[in-house]
């Protein structure tokens, strides 16, 4: 792939060129990761998917799901707080949106504002924006409000859209934009009316079932607002034929990075029908190797805004032909009541919201009693998972004795599985193919000692690089440590209004292949598998010669499973001088004192850090130590705040180096620096 005179010329990033791609591949050093697509019968039926899709896909998102439902009209689709949508009725009320919108005036290429919770006029919304060709642009309301000023002069002035429960920290700033319609969907639109008579129904949370229509509210003192019924039925007397002439590269969403690092201001991600529709595909059986397991239900409750949800939590799930939980409420403190309440047998959150439904089960005893035979699978995504936090997440789902009531052909899992590690989404997922961490887990006997497929994902070329100093990037070999970047056919076209930002991740490799950075440190092992450290620029710099990565730091750490929880380390700089900080949070079960899990903790850091630095780190770094209940701070995405814990500054540490004392050690330091 050539990247950057595309970029320069049009504003976006090319498509992913099949066939030129695999062309190059033949020419080059087959024992590299990267060239391994064409040697693998994984890989050659990668390829040929991916001409399929080009040949016979080759149509909007909204076809695809059509496609779906005309042949499956009434399996279910959506499935909200008891209320259960077949596929025709959702593909129905999605065309009955699109002729409001069309009616509204929005045409191809409009970029439709809204922000909005997971609820079934939502999904009808997309299918709608899809069919039109428009695009649909998703934010946050816990964005800097001049922030979402600036996302909202990209965006039509046709029509907006909020759902209730966000519009009201962003009523001003809408306001004072000048819609020429405005369209607020209520959490409540969609409840059952006799929840108690759902088959689902759930006793211990009835709270969740009954909602006050603020969007009624809203009306009464802004009479210009549309509620979802009068949006429907706006569009009744259109009768002119809505053209669906889209194609794989129609642009389609525009969603945001999570924002951890900069808070309030995250990127804006274009996307487009390819991007859903390959990932997608690629998640059935014939191309994933997973086992064919018809009416399972996913659970969508991340925020709107992340490609994440809208690509892994609903498309993914509806073009299996499975259901979406469709769950606007969204928080680490309520997860364990969703995971009742909705019953997935899939699910993606964040490891922040895994853990703490872990501490409400086993340390709590939430939900005393009960079990979750029904979660075949839970995947931990957007943020790392360490060794300590898997061990504890499983105990908790072994307790609980997840996935125990689902049958895969004649198989009874013992526990979920879980997958470690995340995404970015400008690769749209790109580290992990959510079932193929499933299926490795599930087949370990047949794979133990062998080579298995190509890549995390079938439809993606990724491997890992060492600079040179010549600037350009050598390919790593299996287990070489290097920077992991990608060519994929769900790569995003770009940042919107960035190109600068998108030129920053190009780099070029010896053969003249650019890549598009993952800005992560990682590795491949054997069976294909990417292994995520640390954000790439993550690390301690300790003089002009040398530094360390962040997650060396950790590494050493988080050996200790069995008395640490979790540890991110990140830097203060006071007086020139990077200091490191270890943060740290116990296993809630640890049957070791404070001090002595600290003490062996320094010890190990003497033991491990090369040598001819470890006298300079362990002079410099600080501990904070998170207690289990407060746990690290969260950013607006649920996942764990790096820029809030940057915030803290030096809040709350102690000096390593004086706590405690470890003679030993202290000597075994300096035989090991004599014998370097």
């Amino acid at each position: 792939m050539i990247f950057t005179t595309k970029l320069e010329q049009t504003g976006v990033l090319p498509t992913y060129h099949v066939e030129k791609e695999i062309e190059l591949l033949a020419k080059l050093d087959k024992n590299k990761p990267s060239t391994r697509i064409i040697r693998t019968k994984r890989g050659k039926n990668a390829i040929a998917a991916l001409m399929n899709i080009e040949k016979n896909h080759n149509h909007s998102w909204y076809q695809e799901i059509k496609n779906i439902a005309e042949k499956n009209p009434n399996e279910l689709a959506l499935f909200y707080r008891g209320n259960k949508i077949t596929f025709n009725e959702m593909i129905n009320k999605a065309d009955e949106l699109a002729k409001s919108l069309a009616k509204m005036g929005i045409k191809k290429g409009d970029s439709i504002p809204s922000c909005l919770a997971n609820t079934p006029e939502f999904v009808y919304l997309i299918l709608a924006i899809n069919k039109l060709g428009a695009k649909i642009t998703l934010f946050g309301d816990h964005f800097d409000h001049e922030y979402i000023k600036e996302i909202l002069n990209n965006c039509t002035k046709k029509v907006f859209f909020a759902s209730d429960d966000f519009y009201e920290n962003i009523k001003d700033v809408i306001e004072n934009h000048d819609f020429d319609n405005k369209v607020i969907f209520s959490l409540a639109d969609s409840l059952p009316k006799n929840p108690k008579e759902c088959d689902e129904y759930e006793e211990s949370l009835d709270k969740y079932y009954y909602i006050d229509n603020k969007a009624k509210e809203f009306k009464d003192k802004d009479n210009s607002i549309l509620l979802f019924d009068e949006f429907k039925n706006y569009g009744k007397d259109y009768d002119q034929v809505i053209n669906d002439d889209n194609d794989l590269d129609t642009d389609f969403l525009i969603t945001f990075t999570s924002g951890s690092t900069k808070v309030g201001r995250p990127k804006a991600i274009i996307h487009s029908n390819r991007s859903l529709i390959t990932c997608g595909i690629f998640h059935q059986p014939k191309y994933s190797g997973n086992p064919e397991i018809k009416g399972l239900r996913g659970l969508a409750h991340i925020h709107t805004e992340s490609n994440t949800d809208v690509i892994t939590c609903i498309s993914d799930n509806l073009m299996q032909t499975w259901s979406v939980a469709l769950e606007p409420v969204y928080g680490k403190n309520t997860f364990l009541d969703i995971l009742f309440l909705n019953k997935p047998n899939y699910c993606n959150a964040t490891t922040t919201h895994i853990i703490e439904a872990a501490k409400d089960y086993l340390i709590e005893k939430k939900f005393s009693g009960r079990k979750l035979p029904w979660l075949l699978a839970l995947f931990a995504v957007g943020e790392p998972t360490s060794k300590g936090e898997e061990k504890f997440i499983n105990m908790f789902l072994k307790k609980a004795k997840a996935g125990s009531g689902v049958k895969i052909k004649g198989l009874s899992l013992p526990y979920t599985t879980l997958s470690i590690g995340g995404g970015d989404t400008e690769h749209g997922g790109i580290y992990y193919s959510l079932w193929k961490s499933f299926y490795e887990k599930l087949y370990t006997p047949v794979l133990k000692g062998k080579e298995y497929g190509m890549q995390p994902v079938p439809y993606a070329h990724i491997s890992c690089f060492k600079k040179l100093p010549n600037g350009l990037y050598e390919e790593c070999n299996y287990n070489e440590m290097g920077l992991i970047a990608s060519n994929s056919a769900t790569t995003f076209k770009g940042y919107q209004n960035n190109i600068d930002a998108v030129k920053n991740k190009i780099i070029m490799d010896t053969y003249g292949r650019e890549w598009l950075s993952n800005d992560v440190y990682g590795y491949i092992d054997n069976l294909g598998t990417v292994h995520v450290k640390d954000r790439s620029e993550n690390n301690i710099k300790l003089d002009a010669y040398n530094n360390i990565e962040n997650y060396k730091i950790a590494d050493i750490i988080l050996e200790d499973t069995k008395n640490i929880l979790s540890c991110t380390v990140s830097k203060v700089i006071e007086n020139d001088i990077e200091i490191p900080i270890i943060n740290v949070e116990f296993q809630p079960f640890k049957e070791k004192s404070d001090e002595y899990v600290i003490n062996s903790l320094k010890d190990r850091l003497y033991a491990k850090l090369p040598a001819n630095i470890v006298n300079e780190i362990m002079n410099k770094i600080k501990v904070r130590i998170f207690d289990n209940k407060k746990s690290f701070p969260v950013s607006g995405s649920g996942k764990r705040g790096y820029g809030a814990i940057d915030d803290m500054y030096l809040d709350n540490t102690f000096n390593l180096l004086n706590y405690g004392i470890s003679k030993d050690n202290e000597l075994n330091y300096t035989k090991k620096l004599i014998k370097k």
